[in-house]
């Protein structure tokens, strides 16, 4: 297996846990009532991929990996699951 080279189709197509080990991300649920799909709460020493708990399966295996993939400049107009990303890094 070659390095993680975050690129669209390394975010794509590596392990999960692989991609959370090199963004230095964790997963975090959140009940939210369904009004919210997922976020990035950087913290001093990780990222925190917060998401709702009511989003399961492989749409949030392609939420987690689209707001990682956003947060290291990665195009994701076209992800596999629709995202509308407000925000980024300061």
């Amino acid at each position: 297996m070659s390095a993680f080279d975050f690129s669209r189709w390394a975010f794509l197509s590596d392990p999960l846990p692989a991609v959370l080990a090199e963004c230095g991300a964790v997963i975090e649920d959140t009940t939210d009532g369904g009004l919210f799909m997922g976020g990035i709460r950087p913290d001093t020493a990780q990222l925190s991929v917060v998401v709702s708990d009511e989003v399961q399966g492989l749409e949030r295996d392609m939420v987690v990996r689209g707001l990682l993939a956003a947060w290291h400049y990665v195009d994701v107009s076209d992800w596999p699951v629709p995202m509308s990303v407000k925000g980024g890094q300061s």
